[in-house]
């Protein structure tokens, strides 16, 4: 573990508290390689340098810019051996706005269907009598050439 000048030697409960998490998680975090492996005292107790909380703070907010904890893993091993992990880092963040623009597109296009369907429901509502059935949970269904109107209609009198 890499100690600086006048850092602590703070357990693991310690370490947890002051970064924010859970000891679980500080663990994880260990057994991923992205903080350090702990010495142990002879009584097997972890101890970190406090300089870990200040890893930790800094991976809490990379993983909620969006990196995962395997990225920012190969980030921080890569930055630790020497490497400036840089245009990787710049990479992973390109390739996740291009997959929030996906995601956005994906939504625009789901908003849009079921605006259609609210339209063609409240048509539907519309022309049917209180009381009787509109068949909105039919449209639903996705559409064969085999399951024509007609026959659709007959599938669901035989299933009432």
């Amino acid at each position: 573990m890499i100690r600086r000048m006048g850092d602590r030697i703070l357990r693991i409960g310690q370490i947890a508290a002051q970064a924010g998490i859970s000891r679980d998680t500080v663990r994880h975090y260990e057994r991923l390689g992205i903080i350090a492996k702990a010495m142990r005292t002879a009584g097997g107790y972890r101890q970190y340098s406090e300089s870990v909380i200040e890893r930790i703070r800094f991976v809490r907010n990379a993983v909620r810019f969006g990196f995962s904890l395997k990225q920012i893993g190969r980030f921080l091993n890569a930055r630790d051996s020497g490497r400036p992990p840089c245009r990787d880092v710049r990479d992973a963040a390109a390739q996740m706005a291009c997959d929030m623009d996906r995601q956005i597109d994906d939504m625009i296009a789901a908003r849009t269907a079921i605006r259609h369907m609210l339209k063609d429901w409240d048509q539907r509502l519309n022309a049917t009598p209180a009381g009787h059935p509109a068949g909105l949970l039919d449209t639903l269904t996705p559409r064969s050439p085999s399951a024509t109107p007609e026959r659709r209609s007959r599938l669901n009198r035989h299933l009432k």
